[in-house]
């Protein structure tokens, strides 16, 4: 276990399961008969809703993963940029919402 994180393997983990979980999430707000089964009366965020978090998960998973392997200090620089353009697109929508 201490291997899979010290080689950052995890994070390879951490973003596919995150891409995984992007793609259906688009499907799932592309489908609306699917979106009526799985959620109650079709409710719930759409797709652009949950964007912001999953790209900010990226963003940081590629940061952790470049962090611990001791990549160029630019991939990092990089994930943490992806992180914070998506926490402040994501806040940008909960706020415009919230009104």
């Amino acid at each position: 276990m201490i291997d899979l994180v010290a080689s950052g393997r995890v994070f390879d983990l951490v973003i596919a399961i995150l891409v995984l979980e992007g793609i259906a999430l688009l499907a799932l707000s592309r489908l609306p008969r699917a979106r009526a089964r799985i959620l109650p009366a079709g409710r719930g965020p759409g797709f652009r809703d949950l964007a912001g978090f999953v790209a900010a998960g990226l963003g940081l998973s590629i940061a952790a993963r470049a962090a611990i392997r001791d990549e160029s200090w630019t991939i990092v620089a990089a994930g943490l940029t992806i992180a914070f353009v998506a926490h402040v697109y994501d806040l940008y929508r909960r706020w415009r919402t919230a009104r």
